[in-house]
């Protein structure tokens, strides 16, 4: 995979760092990538959005909160749940999460960019 920072800036114009983890909307590689940020990050997924082509997981781990976010579009990308007023503990989670991501080679079956039935 290659891991990068990026950067994402909102419509009233606050930036902040995002990790892009991959430019494909793969949700077998979004599960692989759950699995493996909450196990190694001691973190629960505090609230879980799916929808038709997108979907937002938070995890929190005690007062920190990033968000594993996959859109059609865009890919898989990581930030911090707040935005640019995240706060320090969240952005340090943010980079424990690129460094684990970035040494992270995924099972060859998540690499698929297939996207589930209607009825999942």
């Amino acid at each position: 995979m290659n891991i990068k920072w990026g950067t994402f800036t909102r419509p009233d114009g606050s930036v902040y760092r995002q990790v892009e983890v991959s430019p494909e909307s793969d949700w077998k590689l979004f599960d692989c990538l759950a699995t493996k940020l909450a196990g190694r990050l001691a973190g629960k997924w505090c609230e879980r959005l799916d929808g038709l082509d997108q979907r937002y997981w938070d995890l929190q781990r005690d007062s920190a909160k990033i968000t594993l976010h996959l859109e059609h579009y865009l890919g898989i990308t990581v930030y911090p749940t707040d935005g640019a007023n995240a706060s320090p503990s969240s952005l340090s989670l943010l980079e424990s999460a690129y460094e684990l991501l970035a040494n992270y080679d995924p099972p060859n079956h998540a690499m698929q960019t297939d996207r589930p039935s209607a009825d999942r």
